[in-house]
């Protein structure tokens, strides 16, 4: 009865800490989803928009502001707005250059 016993508290207690674990890693898991929303904001909520910078065209590619802004830089007291985080890489290697090809809004 002794041996009965013993066998049913270790079955017990392996079912318990599994349950425990899968328990565990699922708020983890919930846990690193909420933090993520949290800290990103949604893509939707950061709107860049033509009156907020100080370009009319992208300075990398050449792309009107109007068709869409996704990144901006402020250069030398001016704020540019870029189609793409790529542009405005592509301009940050060498602004001082293509500063000078910017066409401004009028």
């Amino acid at each position: 009865m002794k041996e009965i016993k013993l066998s049913a508290l270790l079955c017990f207690t392996i079912i318990f800490s599994v349950a425990c674990k899968n328990n565990a890693a699922s708020e983890n898991s919930a846990e690193k989803k909420d933090t993520a929303a949290m800290s990103a904001p949604a893509k939707d909520s950061v709107k860049f928009t033509v009156a907020m910078v100080d370009n009319a065209k992208d300075p990398s590619c050449g792309m009107p502001v109007g068709a869409g802004i996704e990144d901006t830089v402020h250069y030398n007291n001016k704020v540019l707005g870029f189609c793409s985080k790529e542009c405005k890489d592509d301009f940050m290697k060498d602004a001082a250059t293509k500063i000078a090809v910017v066409e401004w809004k009028k």
